[in-house]
């Protein structure tokens, strides 16, 4: 009977060495493996062998470098999701009930190259089943507003598959995964030392990549928008005088953006949620409920400065209208100046501007130039009697545009907010936080009735 049992077990170990499967076995799995002493993954690798995820081969080592199957990656990516793997059934093989349990969670799907259980599976596609696994086990969605930042910072997206992409993304966000040298290596095949790295980070939230590690400090560098009037047009239904705004579209349009900051780092935040539950250095911001109620007034702020700077129907009371400029820009500040320019401006040709700011709380970010801004759109007309129209940029004085009056137009742009005192050195006259400078990210677009 003994013998019986160690033929079996022997039988046991050289099918799972056939199969090059990589599901711990109690033998060895508590078993440091020699091989990985001064490899870059053998801190992760450590740490699944110790918990029991992953083994060693039973000669001690653990080949990092050797690539991974799709049904090793999901017997793991099950393993990181607290998963149970149905035993095996009469007439199964060993890797049905992974295959199985991983298809009825929506890990892989019929006819993806990762339902083949022996291929070899690439960094896409591995991103991709964890992806699909965080969205179970976290509730994660990917948000399109992050791909033109990270179209910036990959250098290689085009090689990354159209169906994958989201997900690689996703991952690359979240520090799941990592870039090497602003390149992604798509279609390369994923090894045993960067599963053991991936799944930890699944398994352990701390131990994901800061997102600003990613870049190796490569900077790409985004060209200030200098906006001019568009010579084309875009048509919209009008009801009074008026173009009818589907903000939900509009809202879609501005997360398409590529962000107009000096570079383009990834870890731009541009979710909400994800800037608010970043760790703060700044005392006092240790918890959720604080860092959102100052990340709220940021985006206040922002859209109070907007409708304040582009909406210059005041005439019956230009004190207050002053006093709202005054109160979003700093008196002491140049801006100063600006505001009494403006003012005379609208005074000496009687300006009225009818507008409005479409804007979302999605469309805050914490931009790579270290400043928090807030995206949106502007639907405007100068109406008469004025016989002077016209847009210049807070940040750059000698930048204007001259427009006509009783002509529709739009432009998207982004308001600096935040406590910039702390930066510049700057003794603000009235509480933080503040509103900065505007930048454009478009011309200046005329809008026309289509009805």
């Amino acid at each position: 009977m003994k013998l019986t049992k160690i033929l079996t077990t022997t039988l046991l170990t050289l099918t799972i060495l056939t199969q090059t499967i990589i599901v711990a076995q109690p033998s060895f799995a508590s078993s440091t493996p020699t091989d990985i002493s001064g490899h870059w993954s053998e801190p992760f690798v450590t740490s699944l062998v110790s918990q029991g995820v992953i083994s060693g081969y039973p000669d001690g080592t653990f080949k990092p470098d050797k690539s991974i199957s799709n049904v090793e990656f999901l017997s793991l990516t099950l393993k990181a999701m607290n998963e149970t793997i149905p035993t095996i059934q009469n007439n199964e093989t060993w890797d049905m009930p992974i295959m199985k349990r991983a298809s009825e969670l929506g890990l892989v799907k019929t006819g993806e190259p990762m339902a083949d259980a022996t291929n070899e599976i690439t960094r896409e596609q591995a991103a991709t089943i964890l992806y699909r696994a965080l969205q179970i086990k976290e509730g994660i969605q990917y948000d399109q507003c992050y791909t033109s930042i990270l179209d910036q910072v990959i250098f290689d997206h085009d090689q990354i598959e159209s169906a994958y992409r989201d997900s690689v993304y996703s991952m690359l966000q979240k520090g799941v995964f990592t870039g090497n040298s602003n390149h992604f290596d798509a279609k390369g095949l994923m090894t045993r030392g960067a599963s053991c790295v991936v799944i930890e980070r699944v398994l352990d939230k701390g131990k994901r990549a800061n997102p600003t590690k990613t870049k190796n400090e490569f900077r790409v560098f985004v060209d200030l928008k200098y906006p001019i009037e568009s010579k084309n047009s875009i048509q919209m239904p009008f009801e009074n005088g008026k173009p009818v705004i589907d903000n939900e579209k509009v809202i879609s349009e501005l997360k398409q953006h590529e962000n107009n900051t000096f570079s383009g780092f990834l870890y731009d935040y541009y979710y909400y949620d994800d800037y608010i539950n970043e760790k703060w250095s700044a005392p006092g911001y240790d918890n959720y409920e604080a860092k959102k109620e100052y990340t709220d007034s940021l985006i206040s702020i922002g859209i109070e400065a907007m409708k304040v700077f582009y909406n210059y129907d005041y005439q019956a009371d230009m004190k207050t209208y002053q006093k709202s400029l005054q109160w979003v820009s700093a008196t002491n500040n140049p801006k100063k100046d600006r505001i009494e320019s403006l003012i005379n401006s609208i005074q000496s040709n009687t300006l009225i501007m009818e507008s409005q700011f479409i804007t979302d709380k999605t469309l805050f970010y914490n931009s790579s130039d270290g400043y928090p801004r807030l995206r949106g759109r502007l639907y405007f007309t100068f109406k008469s009697p004025s016989q002077k129209a016209e847009m210049f940029q807070t940040h750059f004085n000698d930048v204007v545009v001259k427009l006509k009056v009783d002509q529709w137009y739009y432009i998207d742009l982004e308001a600096l907010v935040g406590d910039y005192g702390a930066h510049s050195g700057v003794e603000w006259e009235h509480s933080t936080p503040n509103y900065a400078n505007n930048y454009y990210l478009t011309d200046f677009i005329p809008v026309t009735p289509s009805n």
